[in-house]
């Protein structure tokens, strides 16, 4: 078994129905983004580390205005730094707090997002478990905060993972990393 170091959060805050409206959590989040960030399910809050926003929600006045699958699928801007992956955890959430709006495949999202992340970039993925991208992708977890919400509400769990090296296969084309895939455009879902 490989060890390696990695640091753990323990905070306590009230659940909100958008995530970073929770001020510790905000904080700690910003803490590991390094510049160039994409948040690819925004909500209402504006993190302060100058983020491309997308959002399946228009009210919310995210930058791009579209299905986060479709928006990784379809970037041909530059490669960011961090990518925040904040999406409804579950299909009972979506349904009382954001419209029935849940995202079909997550496992989908997870195998695009590596091609537009820079080496040595980082994803903080947030929700009920730790898995995060994983190993089998080429990341390793840096850092686990754990939200404790109180009463009989599940905690939050962020993992903040660095893209370390490529895998050697993507599960989602089943042929090698290297190979290049062209987005499918999706200006139709787009804010112009």
């Amino acid at each position: 078994m490989a060890w390696y170091k990695m640091e753990f959060h323990y905070i306590k805050q009230p659940p909100k129905r958008y995530t970073f409206e929770m001020p510790k959590l905000k904080s700690l989040v910003e803490h590991y983004c390094i510049p160039k960030v994409l948040n690819l399910f925004a909500g209402i809050v504006r993190l302060e580390v100058g983020e491309l926003r997308v959002d399946i929600d228009e009210s919310t006045q995210p930058d791009f205005v579209s299905d986060a699958f479709d928006f990784v699928r379809s970037w041909r801007g530059a490669q960011f730094n961090t990518i925040i992956l904040d999406p409804p955890y579950n299909l009972r959430k979506a349904r009382e707090k954001y419209q029935e709006r849940y995202i079909g495949s997550f496992q989908k999202i997870k195998e695009q997002v590596q091609y537009i992340l820079n080496p040595g970039g980082r994803i903080i993925t947030l929700g009920y478990d730790t898995v995060g991208m994983s190993r089998r992708r080429g990341f390793e977890k840096e850092a686990v905060i754990i939200v404790c919400h109180g009463g009989d509400h599940n905690d939050t769990l962020c993992v903040v993972e660095r893209y370390v090296s490529p895998p050697l296969f993507s599960s989602a084309f089943n042929v090698p990393f290297n190979h290049t895939v062209e987005p499918t455009p999706s200006s139709n879902r787009l804010k112009p």
